[in-house]
């Protein structure tokens, strides 16, 4: 356990018993600094770790939407026609990319060079609606660390004072 986890663990306990007495004025001013600032960099770093986890599951969506393009492009025939019936493989990714959003009609087994190109186009529409939700939670998460990083310099603005206080304090004391 870290020094900065004890002093944690302290705080708290003198605030859970302050709340406890209803007497707050008991709590020094710098372990409530201490707690507040610690639970908002917390807070911020969960968010964070949330929004990282969504973000990994949609880009996972748009990888196998890939895989899905490169396989029906392997599987189309020279003159543009796609048989599903020679590769259920492809038939199952059809069906999952419909799970996924995709709009495709998934009992058809054989596109036509216009339906496969239509059925490509859908397939990029729903990975450019995916890349740009990914586009919008990565600001998201620059906000989020961007937020952290303010935390974490306020708490430190806050608390260099306040050591300097006691410290004149103490030296004005030893005289």
């Amino acid at each position: 356990m870290s020094e900065s986890d004890t002093s944690i663990k302290e705080i708290l306990t003198d605030v859970v018993q302050a709340s406890e007495e209803n007497n707050y004025d008991d709590i020094p001013l710098d372990s409530l600094i201490l707690l507040i600032n610690s639970e908002r960099l917390k807070q911020l770093q969960e968010q964070t770790q949330n929004e990282f986890k969504t973000l990994k599951e949609r880009q996972q969506q748009v990888s196998d939407l890939h895989k899905l393009m490169k396989s029906i492009n392997s599987a189309t025939s020279t003159e543009g026609e796609l048989d599903l019936n020679k590769n259920p493989e492809l038939k199952s990714l059809i069906e999952e990319a419909k799970n996924k959003g995709v709009e495709v009609d998934p009992n058809k087994m054989k596109y036509t060079k216009e339906e496969r190109e239509r059925l490509m186009e859908n397939v990029r529409m729903t990975i450019d609606d995916l890349n740009v939700q990914n586009d919008m939670q990565l600001q998201t998460i620059s906000r989020l660390t961007n937020d952290r990083y303010e935390s974490y310099q306020m708490a430190r603005s806050i608390l260099k004072p306040l050591h300097e206080s006691k410290m004149s304090h103490a030296k004005a004391i030893a005289r």
